[in-house]
């Protein structure tokens, strides 16, 4: 059965939100990377950290578009 732009758009934003706690996760590793002074681990903790972030925000941004795109027409027509 396909899926509605709404569900896609929800399915989208429940991928920013596991993002989201995939980032707190890493924000606590990378707060003990600077505590160890292993700066080759916070190299890259910070890495996967941006990528994280521009996934989350990509994400839901789409979400927002798909959940709102009947919104939109309805608006205009």
């Amino acid at each position: 059965m396909p899926k509605t732009l709404e569900q896609l758009g929800d399915e989208y934003l429940e991928s920013a939100e596991l993002l989201d706690s995939l980032i707190k996760k890493y924000r606590k590793i990378l707060k003990k990377a600077y505590g160890s002074g292993n700066y080759l681990k916070t190299y890259e903790i910070k890495r996967k950290l941006t990528v994280f972030y521009d996934q989350k925000r990509e994400a839901a941004s789409i979400g927002k578009k798909l959940k709102n795109y009947y919104n939109k027409e309805e608006q205009n027509g």
